[in-house]
């Protein structure tokens, strides 16, 4: 009779290392610094306008956010870089905490992390052609962009967005080789540009803003945006009053950092882009550590100083005092466009032209106030790619995850499956494309209240796929994966079933209780954003408001997908023929 043959690790993997030292900097700074930088730097305010001077040390409340939360990602990176310098292997994090935490526990965050980069491949697919919405027409041509007759903009977006991410979609299929040198072309225009944007914004004053508003909106000055935030008359608004007399509701600044943390993580997500492709990294164990924690370090960086600069541009300009407290142009704009606040008087219901306020907006200001309007196409050019530059990373870290746990057995196989010509895995490449399609009924809004496909105003699709919900559910299936992530330092030292994988672990550092403490504090860092994401003051990407439990929708979707993926690794795992326990014993081959 003969013995059934147990099958459980394939041989190699098929995939290549094509990617250099300098490509895999490029695939994390492109994955991250993207829409998040240009547009969150404003969302601060919570409930109601903060005062200028209640700002600590002359911080705002956004700059702030990156600061602390640069400290946060930069611990859980560390916590990662040794990590994934131990098992250098595409999936990154799954194939860490798989053979750490458990093979359940890695399927169940991969799961929920393939969804949330492939829905935020989406997202940023439609977030292209609405920064050439809110950026072209306005600081560019001083006009609205208007989309074609007949066609409304979710619909418009929806639309454009799907023919981009089929684009980029063909692109990932040929290869990680072709996808880093559109990457590098992409990357390294708008990185110049960047300085000609530092420059601009170290030229702001009242003057300078004060023109630029007139000359792309005439009969517009700032003062008027401080008017409408001030009732004009010296007061706040009825509703920002009752809203400031609720204790605890607004938490002055410390509050408006709690919510500008949700955006600031937000602008962070993407860090670790380039440990999902480290099996196709040359000498992986030495680069994706260093690569991981310089692009890292060069993204804190210019967060704080760009948020520093764009919101001192607009600090003091057309000031108000009220009872003793000071709003500008910078409190009443981010308050009126960003603020998530209850009450607030739409820009458009005061007739007063809305621009965005990204930090390419103030720039545009600027330009055209120093006569520099013509100069405004390149601004358009340099917010446009920006946001572009994400996509590329998307793919490649989406499509990894995939494969990984097909090769892994635990999802269908041909998603491992590897084209021998492109080095490629088409079909899980495809599959990240299909998923991204939930992203873009996100970031179009054909979900939101009242928009095509949510006429009545449904609150589970409102808080599921709509622009607000859809963004947080990416943000806490993000901060949970890299909770589990940052957790597997952690035990790796203790484990001495893990021994072989720490003991030839080229970084230790402190040994085994400093690996033990550094990923104690990745994990207490993320188990902060987890929190900030649950129950920051309310404001835009906040699942916690309203914050009674049967309102969380955002909360309740993370949950059902990861019992989904818990389902589909329970089926596959009772499959016959599959030696799992040798398979999750064992690192993928190369």
């Amino acid at each position: 009779m003969a013995v059934e043959e147990k099958l459980f690790v394939r041989k190699a993997t098929g995939l290549v290392r094509e990617i250099g030292f300098i490509t895999a900097i490029i695939i994390v700074i492109a994955n991250v610094v993207g829409l998040g930088w240009q547009k969150r730097v404003f969302q601060f305010t919570g409930l109601a306008p903060l005062p200028e001077n209640e700002y600590i040390a002359g911080i705002s409340p956004m700059t702030m956010a990156f600061i602390l939360g640069g400290i946060a990602i930069l611990l859980s990176v560390l916590a990662i870089a040794v990590l994934t310098a131990a098992m250098p292997r595409s999936g990154g994090g799954y194939v860490v905490i798989s053979r750490i935490v458990g093979p359940f526990w890695g399927f169940t965050g991969a799961w929920l992390e393939f969804l949330s980069i492939a829905w935020s491949f989406g997202i940023i697919a439609v977030a292209v052609f609405e920064g050439i919405y809110l950026i072209m027409g306005p600081i560019a041509f001083g006009t609205g962009f208007t989309t074609p007759a007949g066609i409304s903009r979710d619909v418009f977006l929806f639309s454009v967005g799907l023919l981009l991410v089929i684009a980029f979609t063909i692109v990932g299929v040929f290869g990680v080789k072709l996808t880093g040198m559109l990457l590098q072309v992409m990357f390294w225009i708008p990185a110049v540009l960047t300085f000609f944007v530092f420059g601009l914004l170290g030229q702001a004053n009242s003057t300078t803003i004060t023109n630029g508003l007139s000359t792309l909106f005439p009969g517009v000055s700032a003062q008027q945006y401080v008017d409408a935030a001030t009732n004009a008359t010296g007061t706040l608004p009825s509703t920002v009053v009752a809203i400031q007399d609720q204790a605890g509701a607004v938490g002055g600044y410390w509050g408006a950092v709690g919510t500008a943390l949700i955006g600031a993580y937000f602008a962070y997500i993407g860090y670790a882009a380039s440990t999902f492709v480290a099996g196709e990294v040359k000498e992986a164990n030495r680069s994706i550590p260093k690569a991981v924690i310089i692009a890292t370090l060069l993204i804190i960086a210019l967060y704080i100083a760009v948020s520093s600069a764009a919101a001192g541009a607009l600090k003091g300009i057309a000031s108000v005092t009220v009872d003793g407290k000071e709003y500008s142009l910078l409190s009443a704009w981010s308050y009126m466009s960003h603020g998530g606040s209850i009450g607030a008087p739409s820009l458009d219901s005061v007739g007063l032209p809305d621009v965005g306020l990204w930090t390419t907006s103030v720039a545009g200001l600027v330009a055209a106030g120093i006569g520099l309007k013509d100069f405004n196409v390149l601004l358009v050019v340099f917010g446009v790619f920006w946001i572009a530059n994400d996509i590329p990373p998307f793919i490649l870290t989406a499509s990894r995850i995939l494969f990984a746990m097909s090769f892994d057995r635990v999802l269908p196989g041909p998603l491992a499956n590897v084209n021998d010509r492109f080095h490629s895995p088409i079909n899980a490449v495809i599959a990240t494309g299909v998923v991204a399609t939930l992203g873009l009924a996100t970031e179009s809004g054909v979900f939101d209240s009242g928009k095509s496909w949510n006429p009545g105003g449904n609150l589970v699709l409102q808080g599921t796929l709509g622009s607000v919900g859809g963004v947080g559910i990416t943000d806490l299936a993000d901060a949970l994966f890299f909770t589990l992530f940052t957790l597997s330092l952690v035990i790796l030292p203790l484990r001495a079933s893990k021994r072989q994988i720490f003991d030839t672990a080229p970084y230790k550092p402190g040994g085994k209780w400093g690996m033990v403490l550094l990923g104690a504090a990745g994990v207490i860092a993320n188990l902060f954003i987890d929190y900030e994401l649950l129950f920051a003051p309310a404001g835009d990407f906040n699942l916690g408001a309203p914050r009674t439990f049967d309102q969380l929708w955002g909360l309740w979707f993370v949950i059902i997908l990861a019992v989904i993926g818990m389902v589909i690794y329970i089926v596959h795992r009772r499959r016959p023929g599959v030696n799992y326990a040798t398979i999750f014993a064992q690192i993928p081959p190369e």
